[in-house]
Formats: C-alpha cells, sequence, structure tokens
C-alpha cells in the first residue's frame, strides 16, 4: 500500500464497511477493511468501535475518501429519515374467504407451517399465476405466509365440500372374528381348560 494507512471511516457494520469500500473503488481509491473478523465475531452486540469495521486508504487518498464517505453518511442518512416516516399498513382480513353454501360459516384452514388452523389468517398477497389467483394468507403463530390448506367438513353444520383434509375420528375397536379366527379363539380357550385341570389333578 503506497504511503501510510489511514482510516477515513468506522462502519456500523461490516456490509456498510465494504459498501464505502466498493463505492470508494469505483472512484478509483484503493481501499481496505479492518478488523471485519472481530464485528463477525461479537455479532450484533456492541462491543465498541475498538472492533468496527473501518474503511482503510492510503494517507495521499485520506482527503478525498473521507469527503466522499461524509457525504455518503449525509446521503444516507436522509434516507434513514425518509424510512422512518413509513409505516406498514397492518394486514386486513381477506373478503372472499370461502364460506360454507348451508350454514355460512367461513370455511376452516390449516397452516402448513405449524399446523394452526382458524378461519380468520390474515391477507397478506393474491398472486396471479398461469393456473389464476394464488391467494397468501400470514399465520399469526409462526408468523410464515402460507397457501392455506382447506378442510374438507364444515366445523359447524358438517357440509361436504368435496375436496381438503379430513380429519380422521377414533373409532370404538370392533371385534370382527371370521372363521378362523373364532377357531383359534375355540382351541385357545380349550387349552386353558385342560391346563387348569391338570394342575387341579396334581395339587388337590
Amino acid at each position: 500500500m503506497p504511503g501510510e494507512p489511514t482510516v477515513i471511516y468506522s462502519a456500523a457494520n461490516i456490509q456498510q464497511a465494504h459498501l464505502i469500500k466498493g463505492l470508494l473503488e469505483q472512484q478509483g481509491i484503493d481501499a481496505w477493511v479492518v478488523n471485519d473478523a472481530i464485528q463477525i465475531a461479537g455479532g450484533d452486540l456492541p462491543i465498541g468501535w475498538t472492533a468496527a469495521a473501518r474503511v482503510v486508504v492510503s494517507d495521499e487518498n485520506a482527503a478525498e475518501a473521507r469527503q466522499f464517505a461524509e457525504e455518503f453518511d449525509l446521503a444516507t442518512a436522509h434516507e434513514s429519515s425518509d424510512d422512518e416516516t413509513f409505516e406498514p399498513q397492518p394486514l386486513q382480513q381477506w373478503p372472499d374467504w370461502p364460506t360454507c353454501p348451508t350454514c355460512s360459516e367461513r370455511r376452516s384452514a390449516r397452516c402448513h407451517v405449524c399446523g394452526a388452523s382458524g378461519t380468520k389468517f390474515p391477507l397478506a398477497d393474491i398472486l396471479e399465476t398461469d393456473s389464476g389467483h394464488e391467494v397468501l394468507l400470514k399465520c399469526d403463530d409462526c408468523d410464515d405466509l402460507i397457501k392455506p390448506q382447506w378442510y374438507r367438513l364444515c366445523a359447524r353444520c358438517g357440509h361436504d365440500f368435496g375436496c381438503g383434509i379430513e380429519v380422521n375420528h377414533a373409532a370404538k375397536p370392533i371385534i370382527d372374528l371370521d372363521h378362523r379366527g373364532v377357531m383359534v379363539l375355540t382351541v385357545l380357550t380349550a387349552g386353558a381348560i385342560l391346563l387348569l385341570s391338570y394342575f387341579f389333578y396334581l395339587f388337590r
């Protein structure tokens, strides 16, 4: 590196430091990022300026590079203040949520990520695809965007929508023995009776 190395910018994070470095190199000024390994080890912890990623240039380019970095700070600070005035709009309910034709109950849906079920997932987006509209909902339980999985039966009246997730209710066990099963059961019962009779004969 010609000349003495001079720190002209202490960045808030590694990404910002490398951005400044790249912009300086576009201006024909060689630059380096130092302390980035320490910054990575520290993660997002406020471990101090000495561990921050710094942009270094040779002393002969320091004045020009420092002025460029200051202009960058002013520009990005203005952009940040504009961003701070932006408030994301809360997600709304999907007005076209399918309902039961029999009782007008909203059709139950399930999140394929965490398995949460409900009828009030907020609408995140409606995508245009070759096959038509594709709805994306937001699951508040896992905070993911989901394609809803619909239940086949209406939760209120049991109306069958014709397709969807089927809930298998546990049925009571039913003993259904065929002829062979009856024969096996008879033989086992007879064997048990004979065995008991034998022990009774021995110990009477």
